[in-house]
């Protein structure tokens, strides 16, 4: 069986609500005084992150550091006034994996009401799991993805899988959208109790 993480969950969200990753991000700067260079873009993917001090590269963590609340590259080398830095970097528009991930825990509670079998939560490692630590099945973080993605953006919906298809409803509020959703999907795959089963 396929593992599911959060991160494949948050992909999937993002290419739903379309702020997938952009690759074009880059920054330059002249250093004169201040060694701390604010980035353009506000939703920095961490890892894509580079810097270059005069073309040359930088090593993260003993030249240089970044901070996502402040969105900001340090660097910790020693510059020289009118150093030319460049960090190009990858980026999203639309929303950080924080804010996602704030969407997809709400997402959760609706297995709750639904009194679906599995109870599902993000752990510290910011992972979905169940109880018992098992990732949840490529169905179930279909599901979740589908309906945070409609509790992010319900009116750009459009979603088919072999299972369904799925499209915003503009007389369909929210919250209706997501009960329909989560019905069409108990009954494509039969019972909860049959999805349970491993």
């Amino acid at each position: 069986m396929k593992t599911v993480t959060t991160g494949n969950i948050l992909t999937s969200i993002r290419g739903m609500i379309g702020d997938n990753l952009k690759t074009n991000g880059r920054d330059s700067f002249t250093y004169d005084q201040d060694a701390s260079f604010s980035l353009s873009k506000d939703y920095v993917s961490e890892s894509s992150l580079s810097v270059y001090q005069n073309e040359t590269p930088l090593t993260i963590t003993t030249d240089w550091t970044y901070s996502s609340t402040t969105n900001k590259v340090t660097i910790i080398a020693s510059l020289t006034k009118k150093d030319n830095i460049l960090i190009p970097f990858s980026y999203y528009n639309k929303y950080s994996d924080s804010e996602l991930l704030a969407f997809l825990n709400v997402c959760l509670s609706k297995f709750v009401v639904e009194r679906y079998p599995k109870y599902f939560y993000i752990n510290d490692s910011d992972e979905v799991v169940t109880k018992d630590g098992v990732n949840p099945t490529v169905e179930e973080a279909n599901i979740m993805a589908i309906i945070t993605a409609i509790d992010i953006d319900p009116k750009n919906i459009k979603i088919k899988t072999r299972d369904f298809t799925i499209s915003a409803e503009e007389n369909l509020s929210k919250s209706e959208q997501i009960d329909r959703i989560f019905s069409r999907w108990l009954r494509s795959f039969g019972s909860p109790e049959f999805l349970e089963e491993e």
